[in-house]
Protein backbone atom coordinates (compact mmCIF):
# COMPACT_ATOMS: atom_id res chain seq x y z
CA UNK A 1 0.00 0.00 0.00
CA UNK A 2 2.75 2.21 0.81
CA UNK A 3 4.72 1.62 -1.93
CA UNK A 4 1.97 2.29 -4.37
CA UNK A 5 1.29 5.67 -2.74
CA UNK A 6 4.63 6.78 -3.38
CA UNK A 7 4.97 5.30 -7.48
CA UNK A 8 1.01 7.69 -7.80
CA UNK A 9 2.88 10.75 -6.36
CA UNK A 10 5.77 10.40 -8.69
CA UNK A 11 3.87 9.84 -11.70
CA UNK A 12 1.84 13.47 -10.31
CA UNK A 13 5.00 15.24 -9.79
CA UNK A 14 6.49 14.56 -13.41
CA UNK A 15 4.14 16.90 -15.85
CA UNK A 16 5.08 19.78 -13.80
CA UNK A 17 8.75 19.29 -13.69
CA UNK A 18 8.50 18.88 -17.41
CA UNK A 19 6.77 22.35 -17.90
CA UNK A 20 8.93 24.47 -15.37
CA UNK A 21 12.05 22.58 -17.67
CA UNK A 22 10.43 23.95 -20.90
CA UNK A 23 9.57 27.53 -19.45
CA UNK A 24 12.02 30.23 -20.24
CA UNK A 25 13.92 32.04 -16.61
CA UNK A 26 12.23 34.95 -15.48
CA UNK A 27 12.66 38.55 -16.95
CA UNK A 28 13.73 41.18 -14.35
CA UNK A 29 11.06 43.91 -14.15
CA UNK A 30 14.00 46.49 -15.36
CA UNK A 31 14.78 44.74 -18.35
CA UNK A 32 11.29 43.70 -19.68
CA UNK A 33 10.83 46.47 -22.18
CA UNK A 34 14.09 48.58 -22.58
CA UNK A 35 17.79 47.39 -23.40
CA UNK A 36 20.97 47.91 -21.44
CA UNK A 37 23.50 50.03 -22.83
CA UNK A 38 26.97 48.88 -23.03
CA UNK A 39 28.97 50.74 -20.10
CA UNK A 40 31.71 52.63 -22.71
CA UNK A 41 34.35 55.30 -20.72
CA UNK A 42 33.58 54.11 -17.01
CA UNK A 43 30.14 56.30 -17.36
CA UNK A 44 27.00 54.41 -16.10
CA UNK A 45 24.90 52.73 -17.98
CA UNK A 46 22.32 54.27 -20.05
CA UNK A 47 18.68 52.91 -21.36
CA UNK A 48 17.85 53.87 -24.73
CA UNK A 49 16.52 52.34 -27.59
CA UNK A 50 19.17 49.66 -29.14
CA UNK A 51 18.42 50.19 -32.61
CA UNK A 52 19.88 53.62 -34.65
CA UNK A 53 18.47 54.73 -37.73
CA UNK A 54 20.19 54.67 -40.59
CA UNK A 55 21.78 57.85 -41.94
CA UNK A 56 21.68 59.21 -45.18
CA UNK A 57 25.36 60.26 -46.98
CA UNK A 58 24.35 64.40 -46.21
CA UNK A 59 23.81 63.31 -42.70
CA UNK A 60 26.93 61.50 -42.55
CA UNK A 61 28.50 64.32 -44.00
CA UNK A 62 27.06 66.96 -41.64
CA UNK A 63 28.20 64.44 -38.76
CA UNK A 64 31.66 64.82 -40.01
CA UNK A 65 31.64 68.53 -39.87
CA UNK A 66 30.62 68.52 -36.35
CA UNK A 67 33.01 65.64 -35.47
CA UNK A 68 35.93 67.82 -37.20
CA UNK A 69 34.89 70.57 -34.90
CA UNK A 70 34.99 68.51 -31.80
CA UNK A 71 38.35 67.52 -32.40
CA UNK A 72 39.76 71.25 -33.25
CA UNK A 73 37.86 71.81 -30.28
CA UNK A 74 39.40 69.44 -27.84
CA UNK A 75 43.49 69.75 -29.76
CA UNK A 76 43.22 73.39 -31.29
CA UNK A 77 43.25 76.63 -29.54
CA UNK A 78 43.69 76.47 -25.90
CA UNK A 79 42.50 79.12 -23.31
CA UNK A 80 44.45 81.55 -21.36
CA UNK A 81 45.06 83.06 -17.86
CA UNK A 82 42.66 85.60 -17.18
CA UNK A 83 42.26 87.70 -14.36
CA UNK A 84 41.90 86.31 -10.75
CA UNK A 85 42.21 82.98 -12.35
CA UNK A 86 39.64 83.42 -14.74
CA UNK A 87 39.96 80.73 -17.52
CA UNK A 88 39.60 82.90 -20.93
CA UNK A 89 38.12 80.96 -24.12
CA UNK A 90 38.55 82.70 -27.75
CA UNK A 91 35.06 83.22 -28.53
CA UNK A 92 33.53 81.17 -31.95
CA UNK A 93 37.05 79.88 -32.09
CA UNK A 94 36.28 76.38 -30.60
CA UNK A 95 33.59 74.43 -28.47
CA UNK A 96 35.00 75.61 -24.57
CA UNK A 97 34.69 72.71 -22.71
CA UNK A 98 34.31 73.68 -18.85
CA UNK A 99 35.17 71.41 -16.14
CA UNK A 100 33.04 71.17 -13.28
CA UNK A 101 33.35 68.80 -9.57
CA UNK A 102 30.37 68.16 -7.75
CA UNK A 103 30.22 70.30 -4.15
CA UNK A 104 31.98 72.99 -6.02
CA UNK A 105 30.94 76.02 -8.49
CA UNK A 106 31.63 76.97 -12.10
CA UNK A 107 31.38 80.46 -12.70
CA UNK A 108 30.57 80.94 -16.03
CA UNK A 109 31.06 85.31 -17.16
CA UNK A 110 29.80 86.92 -20.15
CA UNK A 111 30.23 90.24 -21.51
CA UNK A 112 29.64 92.78 -19.60
CA UNK A 113 26.18 94.52 -20.55
CA UNK A 114 24.83 90.96 -22.44
CA UNK A 115 21.54 89.83 -21.51
CA UNK A 116 20.64 86.26 -21.29
CA UNK A 117 17.63 85.36 -23.95
CA UNK A 118 17.26 81.61 -22.76
CA UNK A 119 19.73 78.64 -21.58
CA UNK A 120 19.59 74.94 -22.77
CA UNK A 121 21.14 72.00 -20.77
CA UNK A 122 21.29 68.70 -22.60
CA UNK A 123 21.02 66.79 -19.21
CA UNK A 124 19.02 69.08 -17.27
CA UNK A 125 18.00 66.53 -14.27
CA UNK A 126 21.61 66.18 -13.20
CA UNK A 127 23.14 69.81 -13.93
CA UNK A 128 21.95 72.64 -12.60
CA UNK A 129 22.65 76.46 -13.91
CA UNK A 130 21.42 79.60 -12.09
CA UNK A 131 21.78 82.75 -12.82
CA UNK A 132 23.82 85.57 -11.18
CA UNK A 133 24.54 89.16 -11.72
CA UNK A 134 27.31 91.53 -10.62
CA UNK A 135 27.80 95.07 -11.53
CA UNK A 136 25.04 97.65 -11.96
CA UNK A 137 24.26 99.95 -15.26
CA UNK A 138 25.91 99.82 -18.46
CA UNK A 139 28.54 97.37 -17.17
CA UNK A 140 26.06 94.64 -15.24
CA UNK A 141 27.56 91.18 -15.93
CA UNK A 142 25.43 88.09 -15.56
CA UNK A 143 27.13 84.96 -15.07
CA UNK A 144 26.21 81.52 -15.01
CA UNK A 145 26.57 79.33 -12.12
CA UNK A 146 26.97 75.72 -12.76
CA UNK A 147 26.88 72.71 -10.49
CA UNK A 148 27.06 69.01 -11.70
CA UNK A 149 25.07 66.82 -9.05
CA UNK A 150 27.05 63.73 -10.28
CA UNK A 151 30.89 62.75 -11.15
CA UNK A 152 31.17 61.49 -14.68
CA UNK A 153 28.66 63.55 -16.35
CA UNK A 154 29.18 65.30 -20.11
CA UNK A 155 26.65 67.23 -21.88
CA UNK A 156 25.86 70.26 -23.76
CA UNK A 157 25.01 73.49 -23.39
CA UNK A 158 23.37 76.39 -25.34
CA UNK A 159 22.98 79.91 -24.06
CA UNK A 160 21.29 82.33 -26.33
CA UNK A 161 21.78 86.21 -25.97
CA UNK A 162 20.81 89.17 -27.19
CA UNK A 163 24.73 89.91 -28.60
CA UNK A 164 25.43 86.10 -29.53
CA UNK A 165 24.96 81.93 -29.23
CA UNK A 166 27.34 80.12 -26.51
CA UNK A 167 28.25 76.54 -27.59
CA UNK A 168 29.89 74.49 -24.15
CA UNK A 169 30.74 71.38 -23.65
CA UNK A 170 30.03 70.06 -19.50
CA UNK A 171 32.46 67.56 -17.62
CA UNK A 172 31.72 66.81 -14.58
CA UNK A 173 34.83 65.64 -11.97
CA UNK A 174 35.28 63.77 -8.89
CA UNK A 175 37.73 67.36 -7.24
CA UNK A 176 39.09 69.10 -10.53
CA UNK A 177 36.80 71.95 -11.22
CA UNK A 178 37.40 75.41 -13.09
CA UNK A 179 36.28 78.46 -10.45
CA UNK A 180 36.04 80.67 -13.71
CA UNK A 181 35.47 80.51 -17.02
CA UNK A 182 35.47 84.28 -18.75
CA UNK A 183 35.40 84.88 -22.79
CA UNK A 184 37.38 86.96 -25.07
CA UNK A 185 35.49 88.52 -27.93
CA UNK A 186 36.63 89.25 -31.66
CA UNK A 187 34.06 92.13 -32.09
CA UNK A 188 35.28 93.45 -29.08
CA UNK A 189 38.32 94.76 -30.16
CA UNK A 190 36.97 95.92 -33.45
CA UNK A 191 34.64 98.20 -31.19
CA UNK A 192 37.62 99.47 -29.64
CA UNK A 193 39.33 100.26 -32.61
CA UNK A 194 35.85 102.06 -33.96
CA UNK A 195 36.09 103.96 -30.88
CA UNK A 196 39.69 104.68 -30.82
CA UNK A 197 39.10 106.07 -34.34
CA UNK A 198 35.76 107.92 -33.48
CA UNK A 199 37.95 109.49 -30.62
CA UNK A 200 40.53 110.33 -33.08
CA UNK A 201 38.17 112.09 -35.32
CA UNK A 202 36.84 114.30 -32.26
CA UNK A 203 40.36 115.45 -31.77
CA UNK A 204 41.16 116.27 -35.13
CA UNK A 205 37.82 117.92 -35.59
CA UNK A 206 38.72 120.51 -32.07
CA UNK A 207 42.12 120.79 -33.58
CA UNK A 208 41.78 121.75 -37.11
CA UNK A 209 39.80 124.73 -38.73
CA UNK A 210 38.54 125.36 -41.69
CA UNK A 211 40.82 126.64 -44.37
CA UNK A 212 39.13 127.44 -47.85
CA UNK A 213 41.22 125.15 -50.64
CA UNK A 214 43.10 123.71 -47.66
CA UNK A 215 44.87 119.92 -48.51
CA UNK A 216 41.51 118.34 -46.96
CA UNK A 217 39.44 120.42 -49.21
CA UNK A 218 36.39 119.04 -50.95
CA UNK A 219 35.45 118.08 -54.17
CA UNK A 220 32.59 120.08 -53.44
CA UNK A 221 34.40 122.99 -53.17
CA UNK A 222 34.48 123.20 -49.35
CA UNK A 223 36.48 124.46 -47.28
CA UNK A 224 39.29 121.69 -46.01
CA UNK A 225 39.79 121.02 -42.22
CA UNK A 226 43.86 121.64 -41.48
CA UNK A 227 45.52 121.19 -38.10
CA UNK A 228 45.72 124.18 -35.47
CA UNK A 229 49.15 123.43 -35.14
CA UNK A 230 50.14 124.07 -39.09
CA UNK A 231 48.57 127.48 -39.20
CA UNK A 232 50.36 130.82 -38.05
CA UNK A 233 48.07 133.36 -36.15
CA UNK A 234 50.89 136.00 -35.15
CA UNK A 235 49.00 138.75 -36.32
CA UNK A 236 48.70 142.06 -34.95
CA UNK A 237 45.10 143.75 -36.31
CA UNK A 238 44.86 147.75 -35.36
CA UNK A 239 42.01 150.27 -36.25
CA UNK A 240 38.50 150.73 -35.52
CA UNK A 241 35.68 149.76 -37.47
CA UNK A 242 32.54 148.65 -37.79
CA UNK A 243 33.97 145.35 -39.71
CA UNK A 244 37.32 145.06 -38.20
CA UNK A 245 38.79 141.10 -38.62
CA UNK A 246 38.02 139.14 -35.82
CA UNK A 247 40.77 136.58 -36.57
CA UNK A 248 43.68 136.73 -39.27
CA UNK A 249 46.05 133.22 -39.99
CA UNK A 250 48.25 131.47 -42.61
CA UNK A 251 48.64 128.10 -43.63
CA UNK A 252 51.86 128.81 -45.16
CA UNK A 253 51.02 129.50 -48.76
CA UNK A 254 47.68 131.55 -48.19
CA UNK A 255 46.77 134.23 -45.63
CA UNK A 256 42.98 133.99 -44.29
CA UNK A 257 41.69 137.22 -43.02
CA UNK A 258 38.19 136.40 -40.91
CA UNK A 259 35.66 139.14 -41.19
CA UNK A 260 32.99 139.73 -38.44
CA UNK A 261 29.54 138.99 -40.01
CA UNK A 262 28.25 142.34 -39.84
CA UNK A 263 30.26 143.23 -43.08
CA UNK A 264 27.33 141.79 -44.93
CA UNK A 265 25.40 144.95 -43.69
CA UNK A 266 28.20 147.46 -44.58
CA UNK A 267 30.38 148.60 -47.72
CA UNK A 268 33.32 146.00 -48.31
CA UNK A 269 36.19 147.09 -47.60
CA UNK A 270 39.14 147.07 -50.06
CA UNK A 271 43.01 145.12 -49.05
CA UNK A 272 46.14 146.48 -50.37
CA UNK A 273 49.05 144.66 -49.63
CA UNK A 274 52.00 147.04 -48.24
CA UNK A 275 55.26 145.40 -50.20
CA UNK A 276 58.55 144.85 -48.17
CA UNK A 277 60.32 147.45 -46.32
CA UNK A 278 57.42 149.90 -46.85
CA UNK A 279 55.44 152.04 -44.57
CA UNK A 280 51.63 151.44 -44.33
CA UNK A 281 51.34 155.20 -43.90
CA UNK A 282 52.79 155.60 -47.20
CA UNK A 283 50.08 154.90 -50.02
CA UNK A 284 52.55 154.77 -52.63
CA UNK A 285 54.10 151.43 -50.56
CA UNK A 286 51.23 149.57 -50.73
CA UNK A 287 49.44 147.96 -53.94
CA UNK A 288 46.17 145.93 -54.60
CA UNK A 289 46.65 142.07 -54.66
CA UNK A 290 44.50 139.59 -56.19
CA UNK A 291 42.42 138.17 -53.16
CA UNK A 292 39.02 136.20 -53.18
CA UNK A 293 36.22 136.99 -50.80
CA UNK A 294 34.45 132.91 -49.78
CA UNK A 295 31.49 133.99 -47.48
CA UNK A 296 32.73 136.20 -44.17
CA UNK A 297 36.75 135.38 -45.60
CA UNK A 298 39.22 137.38 -47.50
CA UNK A 299 41.74 134.87 -49.09
CA UNK A 300 44.94 136.26 -49.97
CA UNK A 301 47.32 133.60 -52.38
CA UNK A 302 50.12 134.99 -50.71
CA UNK A 303 51.67 135.51 -46.78
CA UNK A 304 51.94 139.23 -46.49
CA UNK A 305 53.97 140.89 -43.44
CA UNK A 306 52.04 144.14 -43.36
CA UNK A 307 48.34 144.51 -45.51
CA UNK A 308 45.44 147.45 -44.59
CA UNK A 309 42.22 147.37 -45.20
CA UNK A 310 40.47 150.66 -46.47
CA UNK A 311 36.90 151.59 -46.82
CA UNK A 312 35.25 154.87 -47.43
CA UNK A 313 36.79 157.94 -48.99
CA UNK A 314 38.15 161.38 -47.13
CA UNK A 315 36.91 162.01 -43.53
CA UNK A 316 34.92 159.36 -43.81
CA UNK A 317 37.72 156.82 -44.54
CA UNK A 318 37.96 154.09 -42.09
CA UNK A 319 41.27 151.89 -41.87
CA UNK A 320 42.45 148.44 -40.35
CA UNK A 321 46.11 148.21 -40.41
CA UNK A 322 47.01 143.82 -40.28
CA UNK A 323 50.86 143.08 -39.35
CA UNK A 324 52.92 139.64 -39.32
CA UNK A 325 54.35 139.32 -35.77
CA UNK A 326 57.85 137.88 -36.22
Amino acid sequence: MTRTFIVAALLCSIPSMTLAQDMPPPVPPQEANVAVAPVQDGTPPMYFNPNNPKLTPAQRDGLAISQDWLDRSATGMRPVAGAEGAVVFLFGATEPSIVCAVLQICDVQLQPGEQVNSVNVGDSARWLIEPAVSSSGPNETQHLIIKPMDVGLSTSLVVTTDRRTYHMRLVSHRTEFMPRVAFQYPDDVAAKWAALKAHNEVVRNESAIAVPGGPAASPTGRPGAEYLSNLSFGYSVKGRARWKPVRVFNDGVKTIIEMPRVMQQTEAPSLLVVRAGGKVTNDKDASLVNYRVQGDRYIVDQVFDEAVLIAGVGKRQERITIARVQ
